[in-house]
């Protein structure tokens, strides 16, 4: 069951936009579902999300992020 008052908005905005209200309804859920699939796919390349605040890094390279950053504190 959908609220009726939002069942009347949405036909209003179908009717100032000149479309079928099933279109206006298709389009606000592929742009809902879209929306969903955008934060996933955010969360899936957040780093401390994929490591859970765990990297993996060699020695040579925790090396050389710890010296570029004594460089950036000396300046």
């Amino acid at each position: 069951m959908l609220d009726e008052e939002l069942i009347f908005k949405a036909k209003q905005a179908a009717l100032s936009e000149h479309q079928a209200l099933s279109h206006l309804l298709t389009n606000a859920l592929k742009m809902y579902l879209q929306s969903l699939e955008n934060k996933k796919n955010m969360a899936q390349n957040d780093v401390c999300a994929t490591t859970r605040g765990a990297m993996k890094l060699s020695i040579k390279t925790l090396k050389a992020v710890l010296e570029e950053e004594k460089v950036y504190e000396t300046h």
